[in-house]
């Protein structure tokens, strides 16, 4: 084949790619790899390609004929790492990172991914300095700063967990976690008008995300207003009625408040819509009084925990 054929086979792959016709493309750039071309540059187009259309050993394939042809290549490395992090192998994709960072060391998301992957597999002093590299090559990069403030939280750090949070909101003002970790750490804090406040601005830019709900209810029942925070896991269901969490506070609530019917009405719907919540069940102490009381909630849930 011609140079100027496979020239152009490449130039009409990048055009159905850009139109969205992903397999007219996939098509195109084959026709070309079996033709003998063998640029690295649309190699990981052709590779990004399978990945789009989750085809990972096809993409998978193509990355390693990259770093055979340029084994320096940051790209591929990156690209082979992304492929462990789809199957949630994120100690696999860890040495893929370090490569490509060790091969472009500006390379941002790199060493954005393998903060994340760090952090999935509990490395977390590895996973925050990580994300410190990213801020330092892109100190706007409001991912970094969200998952810090995260990290920091989980570790107990919560002056820098919230510094964090602070830059992440100067980035991006109306993002609805940015709010929810906020009320995190202000529910940490002690800070429980601060906490409920954060919540609140959290439901208002995403109605649907079930843990505003959970913890604006809990800082409430907590504080002893419980029938305010009742009211809360009701809204939490209307808007996510397959949250168990919001389901099981709101029994523990009923609970709280005396009304044992509702209660007890409540844990036998998650019984019977959510059996894995068996375990937790029998073995929490909050419930136990509700579960001896009644035969039938008592009886299914024996039965179910015998089949675990």
């Amino acid at each position: 084949m011609k140079e100027y054929h496979k020239n152009n086979m490449i130039l009409l792959a990048r055009h159905h790619y850009e139109q969205g016709d992903l397999f007219k493309a996939q098509s195109l750039y084959e026709k070309a790899l079996n033709s003998g071309v063998e640029d690295t540059d649309w190699m990981l187009e052709l590779a990004l390609l399978y990945d789009e259309l989750d085809a990972y050993d096809q993409a998978r394939e193509i990355y390693n004929r990259v770093i055979e042809v340029k084994p320096t290549e940051s790209v591929a490395y990156y690209g082979l790492a992304i492929l462990h992090d789809h199957l949630d192998e994120f100690e696999a994709a860890i040495p893929y990172y370090k490569k490509a960072i060790e091969h472009d060391s500006s390379f941002t998301k790199a060493y954005f991914f393998l903060g994340y992957a760090y952090d999935q597999v509990g490395k977390k002093e590895e996973a925050i300095r990580c994300y410190l590299d990213t801020i330092e090559l892109e100190p706007e990069d409001f991912w970094s700063h969200l998952n810090l403030s995260a990290i920091y939280e989980e570790v107990g750090n919560y002056e820098l967990a919230n510094r964090h949070i602070l830059v992440a909101l100067s980035i991006d003002e109306d993002h609805y976690m940015a709010w929810f970790n906020q009320g995190v750490v202000a529910m940490k804090l002690g800070k429980n008008k601060e906490a409920k406040k954060a919540f609140d601005k959290t439901i208002t830019l995403m109605p649907d995300y079930g843990y505003a709900y959970l913890n604006k209810g809990i800082v409430l029942r907590d504080q002893g207003f419980l029938m305010e925070a009742i009211e809360v896991f009701k809204e939490g269901i209307i808007q996510v009625p397959e949250a168990v969490y919001l389901q099981y506070n709101l029994a523990c609530s009923y609970q709280k408040v005396d009304e044992v019917d509702k209660a007890v009405h409540l844990l036998k719907n998650i019984l019977a819509t959510r059996p894995d919540m068996a375990d937790y069940m029998d073995k929490d102490i909050e419930v136990q009084s509700l579960i001896q009381k009644d035969h039938e909630l008592r009886e299914m849930l024996n039965q179910i925990l015998t089949q675990l």
